[in-house]
């Protein structure tokens, strides 16, 4: 759904709330402090720029989310640059067509307040690959993105955000927008969180969803780019938004370094009959 306020501007309107997380204020801020998250707290960070956080309801994934965040909370330092601006890179269910799509609406609504969209963010990622695309409509009934606005706000509320979707894992769309983040974002990564929403792994059988979830995570912690491409094309890990991780290690922004994971990983069974495992990592040196 999509609103548009004064003079037109367009605002993404909030189309989950209540049903995937809460949408009363007050509700959302006790659950969102029970986790351990300080509102406003991080006006400043250490060298973390980077998380992965999964995008279920918030029943089932609120919680590992929130540890990431927190993660970046605790490691913040005194003289750390301020986070200013937020790319959340999520996957998208529904749109049919292939691609990358960023967002041409002014801000999106959370039940925190809306938080402004990084325009200028988005011309020059949009400038770097005609695989990438400014067009509203991918995002307008996406949860994958909007799941974690609520925390961005609640972590960060005065930063603006780069929302990002795409959708398909193949090579050309992973490089065109690994290519887009060295260009874009590797001059201002000190001022930029990037946040990753993504799944662990998924499968019918419970126990192959555990292997391919414990080859994610051996991939990730030894930030193994050739081996997790390499396993993402053959199918042996399964995460959804795992080609956007992929995106991010093929980068090399964050060369020399790797992802951690911080918290257990969590499972649940959906009604398809698939195992999902979630988890949360967090860029570390």
């Amino acid at each position: 759904m999509e609103r548009r306020g004064f003079q037109g501007v367009k605002r993404r309107a909030s189309v989950v709330n209540g049903i995937f997380y809460p949408e009363n204020q007050d509700t959302l801020k006790e659950e969102l402090s029970s986790w351990g998250l300080k509102e406003g707290s991080s006006s400043s960070r250490s060298r973390t720029q980077a998380i992965i956080a999964p995008h279920g309801a918030w029943n089932l994934t609120g919680s590992i989310a929130a540890t990431a965040f927190s993660a970046v909370q605790k490691k913040r330092g005194k003289k750390s640059a301020p986070v200013s601006r937020v790319l959340l890179l999520g996957t998208h269910h529904h749109f049919v067509e292939d691609g990358i799509y960023l967002s041409e609406s002014a801000s999106f609504e959370t039940p925190l307040g809306d938080i402004q969209v990084d325009q200028k963010m988005n011309r020059e990622l949009a400038s770097c690959s005609t695989g990438i695309r400014i067009n509203d409509i991918p995002h307008l009934s996406e949860h994958s993105i909007e799941v974690l606005l609520p925390m961005v706000k609640y972590c960060f509320p005065n930063a603006k955000i780069v929302p990002l979707l795409m959708k398909s894992g193949n090579k050309a769309l992973i490089s065109s927008l690994g290519g887009a983040l060295k260009v874009v974002f590797e001059r201002h990564l000190e001022e930029s969180l990037i946040v990753i929403s993504s799944s662990v792994s998924q499968a019918a059988d419970p126990a192959i969803a555990r292997n391919m979830a414990e080859e994610f995570r051996t991939h990730l912690e030894k930030m193994d780019t050739a081996g997790y491409k390499e396993s993402l094309a053959s199918g042996s890990i399964s995460a959804c938004g795992g080609a956007l991780i992929g995106a991010v290690m093929e980068s090399g922004i964050f060369k020399g370094r790797k992802f951690s994971s911080v918290c257990p990983f969590s499972h649940d069974h959906e009604e398809n009959s698939e195992t999902v495992y979630y988890g949360a990592f967090v860029l570390s040196d």
